[in-house]
């Protein structure tokens, strides 16, 4: 899983450690990673009708 840390905000390459922090291997720092938000689907039917709304005007 590719993780950004939050300290030194370098793109680090690792396991994703779900029980207990993870570690910078540029900072040497101790970071947990937050949780994906997936995104709502309203949002995703407002982008298809104005996508839709923009192929009728053109």
């Amino acid at each position: 899983m590719r993780c950004i840390c939050p300290y030194c905000s370098k793109a680090t390459r690792q396991v994703k450690n779900l029980s207990g922090p993870n570690f910078c291997p540029y900072c040497h720092g101790l970071f947990n990673i937050r949780p994906q938000e997936k995104v709502p689907p309203w949002i995703l039917g407002v982008l298809v009708v104005l996508a839709g709304n923009l192929q009728i005007m053109v």
